[in-house]
């Protein structure tokens, strides 16, 4: 038997946690049950706003602040606090010990075969594994971090360009998780969390400039380019446009060289172009909430004259070493040749 709209709708309220007053703007702007429920953020996409959130200001934007007579006054929305550290030398709010990469020598790997004779490879990571993995992630962390810097400067240049920050994981110090690595997830092992790409909020008095600003982004990235920790590449920068003047978020600064572009479904996104070089996203919805209860770095304040220091990249080269010997290999009488003749079927258990 197919449920009633009325118990859709229930439904829908239940799961979306809507208020009567929420359902009433949904119905108004035309949306049906099952398209509220679609649109709840799953656990990964914490940069969606939740339902109630997104049909409040859709309604703002759609149809305006009327409400019935009769409706009472909403509760004024209580914001967290920003937490802003702002350090000229060293803006991040701390300062890990990274050690020293070493690797293995590659031209001294393991001889064919010595890994299904000593060693299974669905064995759990040691702790060297995890220490080295976690030292991997610090390292990429530090490199958006002087990308951040970097290009801070070069985008204080442009006189449109009120305000830069950094937020999201690249602002904050790194906590531990199950990662998505499948040698880690497997046997439930935390470490710490990935800092996949560079989160910048740029405050400016000119969305016209914005291809300007993609030229002041690249000038930036040149210097961490290419470091003995690696580089950050332009596609890995998520510049996030806001207007300076009212503090709306406006969109996300274009990686595409010219706008639009042909060939790219990117492009084809409803609103995508109608401010060249601000790039729109289908289904994307942006938090105000949470960004501002997000810490940030500022990099550059044009208001207060602050202005972060060229970052101090001390990145050391990996340091190579030869493959340990196993305690057979320093016995000159051992042969792996007579050590593999001496195995017959009837050695084998399958």
């Amino acid at each position: 038997m197919k449920p009633s709209n009325d118990d859709a709708w229930a439904e829908a309220k239940r799961r979306c946690r809507l208020s009567v007053e929420d359902v009433r703007m949904a119905k108004e702007l035309g949306f049906q049950p099952k398209s509220l429920i679609k649109n709840i953020p799953a656990p990964t996409q914490q940069w969606k706003a939740p339902v109630r959130e997104w049909v409040r200001d859709l309604y703002e934007k759609e149809i305006g602040s009327r409400k019935p007579a009769s409706a009472a006054p909403a509760p004024p929305v209580v914001r967290k606090q920003v937490i802003e550290f702002r350090n000229a030398e060293y803006p991040w709010p701390d300062k890990p010990d990274i050690p020293e990469r070493v690797m293995v020598d590659p031209f001294d790997a393991l001889d064919e075969g010595d890994a299904d004779i000593f060693g299974g490879r669905w064995e759990p990571p040691s702790e060297t594994d995890i220490d080295d993995e976690n030292a991997l992630l610090l390292r990429r962390q530090s490199l958006f971090r002087w990308g951040a810097q970097s290009i801070a400067i070069a985008m204080s240049e442009l006189p449109e360009v009120q305000k830069v920050a950094a937020f999201g994981a690249v602002a904050q110090p790194l906590t531990t998780e199950v990662p998505r690595f499948r040698e880690f997830r497997r046997h439930r092992i935390e470490i710490l969390h990935e800092c996949a790409d560079l989160d910048l909020a740029v405050w400016t008095t000119d969305l016209s400039r914005l291809k300007a600003l993609k030229s002041a982004m690249n000038r930036g990235l040149s210097s961490v380019h290419d470091t003995p920790w690696g580089g950050v590449a332009h596609h890995q920068v998520d510049v996030h446009i806001f207007d300076a003047e009212s503090g709306v978020y406006r969109g996300r600064q274009c990686i595409f060289g010219q706008c639009p572009k042909p060939g790219k479904r990117e492009c084809l996104v409803r609103g995508c172009g109608a401010q060249p070089f601000l790039q729109q996203f289908q289904k994307y919805r942006f938090n105000p909430a949470q960004f501002e209860g997000e810490p940030r770095v500022i990099l550059f304040d044009r208001a207060s004259g602050f202005l972060v220091r060229p970052p101090r990249i001390d990145a050391k080269p990996t340091r190579v070493v030869p493959r340990a010997k196993k305690d057979h290999e320093d016995d000159e009488t051992w042969n792996r040749d007579d050590f593999s003749k001496g195995i017959t079927d009837d050695d084998v258990p399958f």
